[in-house]
């Protein structure tokens, strides 16, 4: 299902039908927004479950963050200068693995680095809404200071 276009994968849920999805494709030709986008913003589906069925087009798990509890651990563990670059918000820590939820399937998270700094063994992505991840950005970092977590 990976090879999928997006809109294939919502007629199949029935989230929407043909004729929406050939009203976005044409929209977005004139816009050049994402499918996605013209579709969720002519209110065809609702934002959360367009990003329930792109978190399976890309295979990976999607995460309410509305209904989630975010470890504060989690979070000290990453300075809001990191989340905030490269957009993300820490979830929780599982064994040696930190849970980061993102906005974008196709983000580029330099794993590695974000591991190292949070002192873990691995990083594990979960898709959001990008609304949601910045808000959880500003509700859990706060007016903590962007470059060393420090409150202000």
């Amino acid at each position: 299902m990976n090879q999928w276009h997006i809109g294939e994968i919502l007629i199949q849920k029935k989230l929407i039908d043909w004729k929406q999805l050939e009203v976005a494709l044409a929209e977005q030709k004139r816009t050049h927004e994402f499918v996605g986008e013209v579709l969720v913003r002519k209110k065809y589906i609702p934002k959360f479950l367009f990003y329930k069925a792109l978190a399976e087009r890309h295979t990976m798990p999607f995460v309410d963050l509305s209904h989630v509890f975010i470890d504060p651990c989690a979070v000290e563990r990453v300075p809001k200068s990191v989340a905030v670059r490269y957009g993300f918000v820490p979830i929780e820590i599982q064994g040696g693995t930190l849970v980061v939820g993102i906005g974008d399937p196709k983000a580029l998270l330099p794993e590695s680095e974000i591991a190292e700094i949070a002192r873990v063994s691995e990083i594990k992505a979960v898709l959001c809404t990008p609304d949601a991840v910045v808000v959880a950005i500003e509700q859990h970092y706060g007016n903590k200071n962007i470059e060393t977590g420090a409150s202000v």
